[in-house]
């Protein structure tokens, strides 16, 4: 092999090498590109307003999208396992699953959730939902157009405080 033949080897193999990092990024950023949403809720929560406590307790839900596309959040709900085993496993189905309507007066479901954009929601915490969290494992679970099983996150009982 000639000086020539070698340099040209060097530089084909150098742009392969280069190449195939710069597919592998474009292939990461469009694989982790879309909505990211953030799920938190707090139990225990009073409503306050118009100089009046509602005798009611309610669960406070609040969604964040960090992620880079908007989507449109189509329920609010929880899902109920008898054990944290069940509940690790998401194929498992839950025990009981309920739906809440009108989670938000405000910002009505179905929702369009744009990118950087917080949706708050409030589902009513009657004596039934604090024996299911007591009971076994009680997830509030927020569903959108680009997630299927829905963003979940824990609740624990928390006592209001007057």
């Amino acid at each position: 092999m000639t000086t020539n033949e070698l340099w040209t080897l060097g530089i084909a193999g150098y742009a392969a090498v280069v190449s195939m990092f710069v597919l592998g990024w474009d292939a990461y950023k469009w694989l982790d590109s879309g909505p990211k949403v953030r799920l938190t809720a707090s139990t225990g929560m009073k409503m306050v307003g118009g100089g009046q406590i509602d005798p009611k307790t309610y669960v406070s839900v609040t969604a964040v999208n960090l992620g880079d596309r908007a989507t449109t959040i189509t329920n609010l709900g929880f899902l109920y396992y008898s054990s944290w085993l069940k509940a690790k496993f998401r194929q498992n189905k839950p025990d009981k699953a309920f739906i809440i309507s009108g989670p938000s007066q405000v910002q009505v479901i179905p929702y369009r959730f744009e990118a950087g954009a917080q949706w708050i929601g409030l589902a009513d915490q009657g004596d039934d939902v604090v024996k299911l969290i007591r009971d076994g494992c009680l997830f509030v679970v927020l569903y959108h157009s680009h997630g299927g099983k829905g963003v979940r996150h824990r609740l624990n009982v928390k006592e209001p405080t007057t």
